[in-house]
């Protein structure tokens, strides 16, 4: 069974991150998302009812993952929630920090990552419509990554970081067709697949601590679903 007080504090985790995101944007709303504005200006025009109604979608959204992992094994449950929160901040540690690199530096790509102006997105995934560009990639950055962790349990021949950049370089490349106007998505697609393998290499460098190729036996996690959510438990 689910423990209320699990479900609650993951509603209010999941509010919270989701109003902060929103105020951020805000906030990074100017000239189209690449300049910041005046913290006056920006909370100004940010909308409370709206704010309400983006705290209710993350609520909800933490709700349904946690209630999803719950009814995971938790070996693979482990690998998934790690992969997800790593591999959407390697979308900003990596990903993102390569695009601005390359721009600012070389002009190697038109327009510097970190870009928060509104996507464009072909008809065929409508329900990232009108998210922010950089929150639009940490999504499927998490996504991706929750799937490389579980690539990285099943493919021990090759080096867990080389899986990591061929999985970006090849998988996450391939997502290109999905967007519009995100910076590099229109460069050739050798370099878009560096970007991207960057990210891979970097998921997986930050996946590192969780052990995902070995240490889990540690936990005798892989025949019952009720596991770690909830911490270890106490003898």
């Amino acid at each position: 069974m689910f423990g209320v007080g699990l479900l609650l504090r993951a509603a209010w985790r999941g509010a919270l991150v989701a109003a902060s995101c929103y105020l951020i944007a805000k906030v990074m709303a100017g000239r189209g998302g690449t300049t910041p504005l005046p913290l006056e200006q920006a909370f100004a025009q940010a909308s409370f009812e709206r704010l309400g109604e983006v705290s209710a979608q993350g609520a909800l959204a933490a709700i349904l993952l946690v209630t999803l992992l719950r009814l995971i094994p938790a070996g693979p449950c482990r690998a998934i929630s790690g992969g997800l929160v790593m591999g959407a901040a390697a979308v900003v540690v990596f990903h993102q920090s390569t695009l601005f690199v390359l721009h600012q530096t070389a002009a190697l790509v038109p327009v510097r990552g970190f870009l928060f102006a509104p996507m464009h997105i072909l008809a065929e995934t409508p329900v990232l419509a009108g998210l922010p560009s950089l929150y639009a990639l940490m999504l499927l950055g998490g996504l991706a990554g929750g799937l490389l962790a579980l690539l990285l349990r099943l493919v021990l021949a090759l080096p867990d970081l080389l899986v990591g950049a061929l999985a970006g370089a090849l998988g996450f490349t391939g997502l290109n067709a999905w967007f519009i106007t995100v910076p590099g998505f229109e460069d050739a697609w050798w370099q878009w697949a560096v970007v991207n393998g960057g990210w891979g290499w970097g998921a997986v460098f930050l996946m590192r601590p969780l052990a995902l190729r070995g240490g889990e036996d540690l936990y005798r996690e892989f025949e019952e679903p009720q596991h770690a959510l909830r911490g270890p438990s106490r003898k």
